[in-house]
């Protein structure tokens, strides 16, 4: 692997990873300060969100699903581009709640800057059908 590569997934592996101490901090630590959250398919009906409205959203999040945890799978990737300096990885969810577990499944497509240190675009693909029941059974704002 070249030193971009590993670097592209490293930057990758430590905010997926981090995610899981739930801190305001962590959930934005590997992002630049204009990275952007976006949440597909547009047919969940989920907005754009900056750093502050994803940690903001994230630590209410907290309160119902306070160990939740990213795991990432190696059954498709993790595929890492680095002409376009671009890291895709299937990930599932595991977190204790009120409600029962949470397990969710995505796809996360992070954009990084030039030198792989910095989200400049979060996407993920969610589990549509699963995610929106999940919000409305634990009342969570989107």
């Amino acid at each position: 692997m070249s030193s971009l590569r590993d670097q592209l997934w490293k930057t990758a592996k430590a905010a997926f990873d981090e995610y899981g101490e739930m801190t305001a901090e962590s959930v934005v630590a590997h992002r630049s300060p204009d990275c952007v959250h976006r949440i597909f398919p547009a047919s969940a009906g989920i907005a754009d969100r900056n750093n502050r409205e994803y940690s903001d959203f994230v630590m209410e999040l907290k309160k119902t699903v306070p160990n939740l945890r990213l795991i990432v799978q190696y059954d498709f990737g993790p595929i890492v581009d680095e002409k376009n300096r671009q890291v895709l990885a299937h990930l599932k969810s595991a977190g204790d709640t009120p409600h029962g577990p949470c397990e969710a499944e995505y796809f996360m497509a992070l954009k990084m800057n030039n030198e792989g240190t910095q989200i400049v675009e979060f996407v993920e693909f969610i589990d549509t059908a699963y995610t929106l029941d999940f919000v409305k059974r634990a009342r969570l704002e989107v």
